[in-house]
């Protein structure tokens, strides 16, 4: 090879290795953090079982559903009857707007209904602004809440869900943090209207939103949540309906038929399963002699589950007791779980505690309740719909 070929087939190498960094800075600067795909998940908001999905745990960007995020950490740190005075960085974000203006007072709860309504990016950034003093801060306050949760496929880089690198979540994930933010009367009220007005006189602006969400007015029961849109996450949504005290969530991302594949999502969890009682809190779950004295204890609170509409539900159960305590039990003290099983599924742990006291006299561990033999159950002295059960009526949520 000569001096000349052997300079060419160095450039070429030279070449190649350059192009090569090239693309991966290039992918870089687009932050390609989340998946290329898409995922849904219908779940029981009342228990969080999951009734039926797909792709479910992978991480996708959620664009503005990202919001339902925002607003409970919102909620819980502020009061929705504060006035907010608008600084100047939260005016003309970008993307979807409420149009805020500089100097603007306008009440939490106004920017609450312009978030989850009208999908605004500066409504966004006014409340975490007004929340923890800056967007960074609210941003870890998102992030210490998922963690909280659980959630090991979400990570936050803002309030408002425009693309970001390493900004995503999961269809369950996601599911999972409409199911916390339900449980906010202010949340689910918000995400149920279908128009909102503001009326505080202490506002400089008058405000009319309308929701984006198409399903309150064509599924039955409907009641939230949120949609969302960037090119690069594709079409997003998060529906919530309400049937026959079963409240349902679903959550599809990254779907073009986001509103029919919702609805159909809805329609499949209440066409085939009802809310069935498991386990009462107020008998007994174990009554009987150990180490020397009389353990007594109860679920924490009723175990409502999900089950397929026509058919017995069998359904497993184990105890799994805590670790040794020291000095006993105190009344009420949490003893350990009791875990329900569909075939080889675990779909459901339930909290047990202490009807009385137990000393520590006999009783400091109670890993001689997990051997079935010594255990006799009363709680769950059947298997059936609530509308059957000793209970009235179904549990609200």
């Amino acid at each position: 090879m000569t001096f000349s070929d052997k300079l060419f087939s160095i450039s070429a190498i030279l070449i190649i290795i350059l192009l090569i960094s090239a693309t991966v800075s290039l992918f870089s600067a687009f932050g390609v953090s989340a998946q290329t795909g898409s995922g849904y998940v219908l779940v029981d908001a009342l228990s969080g079982v999951v009734l039926d999905g797909d792709n479910k745990d992978m991480r996708l960007e959620e664009a503005s559903t990202t919001k339902v995020m925002t607003a409970l950490v919102a909620i819980r740190k502020l009061d929705p009857s504060d006035i907010v005075t608008v600084k100047r960085e939260s005016v003309g974000i970008e993307g979807s707007s409420i149009y805020l203006k500089e100097g603007e007072r306008i009440s939490v709860k106004t920017l609450l209904y312009g978030l989850m309504l009208r999908s605004g990016n500066d409504a966004a950034h006014a409340l975490a602004v007004a929340a923890c003093g800056s967007e960074e801060k609210f941003v870890e306050a998102m992030n210490e809440e998922a963690e909280r949760l659980g959630l090991v496929n979400t990570h936050f880089c803002n309030p408002h869900g425009l693309h970001a690198d390493g900004h995503y979540t999961s269809a369950y994930d996601l599911a999972m943090i409409t199911r916390e933010a339900y449980r906010e009367p202010l949340f689910a009220e918000i995400v149920a209207s279908k128009s909102y007005r503001s009326d505080d006189p202490r506002e400089s602006e008058a405000h009319v939103f309308y929701n984006k969400n198409k399903l309150l007015s064509t599924v039955d029961g409907a009641n939230g949540v949120k949609t969302g849109y960037t090119t690069a996450s594709g079409k997003c949504f998060v529906g919530g309906a309400k049937r026959g005290g079963m409240q349902l969530i679903c959550v599809v991302l990254n779907r073009g038929d986001m509103w029919q594949k919702a609805a159909d999502l809805l329609e499949y969890g209440f066409a085939h399963y009802e809310p069935t009682l498991v386990g009462r809190s107020d008998v007994p779950l174990f009554d009987y002699e150990y180490g020397g004295e009389r353990i007594q204890l109860r679920l924490a609170e009723d175990v409502v589950l999900p089950t397929e509409k026509g058919e017995r539900a069998e359904l497993g159960w184990e105890f799994v007791p805590v670790e040794r305590a020291e000095n006993g039990f105190a009344a009420g003290d949490t003893v350990g779980f009791v875990r329900f099983w569909q075939g080889n599924r675990l779909i459901f742990e339930a909290k047990t505690v202490t009807i009385k006291a137990i000393s520590n006299k006999g009783a400091t561990s109670l890993r001689g309740l997990a051997a079935e033999d010594t255990i006799d159950w009363k709680g769950l002295t059947s298997i059936s719909p609530l509308a059957a059960s000793p209970r009235e009526e179904a549990p609200t949520y």
